[in-house]
């Protein structure tokens, strides 16, 4: 049954009809599907085992019934990674952390960082004491308007890491790890009771971080200047997202 399981395409479950007397149900994981399993059938007016064959196939019924099933959700996500060919221009041969404990979830593709700027080295000196790092606010609808006002995107909101860079800059290796939840709103007054320099908007919005501490990103340095949402000018200043694969492709050393 695990044969035929993996043999066909996008089969859930593998199941036999057998001359026997004990029917075997094996699950996957939590729920019904996927799985493995035998039923006894037999050519007889009682105890055919037919009863048990049907139960379980209105089981079955019921199960796919529930849209909430980790089963359909298994579904989707077979779907989405699979529905368009890989792109083998995007290999990452690079050392990159484990993906275990806290970093079960590091998948290049769909882990996001944030690129973002500082001032001077008085900004940098707050950032680093405080574990806090601001955006501008404002009313843009993308990163290159609103005078560098960040989006709330999927991509901003989930990013897992932040890369500093400043004016002049080529490369950075300044990379930090968003420990907050989600960004939070603090005024200018809340900044200067933190002793931020010279805060010049109204409001902001604030993360919190940490240092990296994974060995793989120790002494790294990447050309931010050639990822895609990458602005020149002014514009170099917004803020921006991009993934760690092609932050990875561009990596110095």
């Amino acid at each position: 049954m695990h044969a035929y399981k993996d043999a066909i395409r996008r089969t859930g479950g593998a199941y036999v009809l057998y001359p026997g007397d004990k029917a075997i149900k094996q699950k996957g994981f939590h729920e019904i599907i996927p799985g493995l399993g035998a039923f006894p059938v037999k050519p007889t007016k009682s105890d055919s085992g037919i009863g048990e064959l049907k139960a379980f196939i209105l089981e079955i019924i019921e199960h796919f019934i529930n849209r909430t099933s980790q089963r359909e959700k298994i579904a989707y996500r077979t779907y989405d990674v699979y529905k368009n060919p890989p792109e083998y221009e995007h290999i990452i041969n690079d050392p990159l952390p484990e993906p275990y404990n806290k970093n079960r979830d590091l998948i290049p593709d769909d882990t996001f960082v944030l690129v973002g700027y500082y001032n001077s080295p008085e900004q940098h000196n707050w950032i680093t004491r405080n574990g806090l790092y601001n955006f501008r606010m404002g009313a843009g609808i993308d990163s290159r308007s609103g005078a560098g006002s960040l989006v709330l995107d999927k991509e901003t909101v989930s990013s897992k890491y932040l890369l500093l860079h400043t004016k002049g800059a080529k490369e950075s290796g300044d990379l930090w790890k968003i420990v907050s939840r989600g960004p939070k709103v603090f005024s200018k007054e809340d900044l200067i009771r933190k002793g931020y320099p010279s805060p010049s908007q109204d409001h902001y919005l604030v993360i919190k971080i940490e240092p990296v501490t994974d060995k793989e990103f120790k002494n790294v340095s990447w050309n931010f200047r050639n990822l895609k949402n990458y602005s020149t000018g002014r514009a170099s200043a917004f803020p921006f997202t991009t993934n760690l694969t092609e932050l990875m492709e561009n990596k110095i050393r």
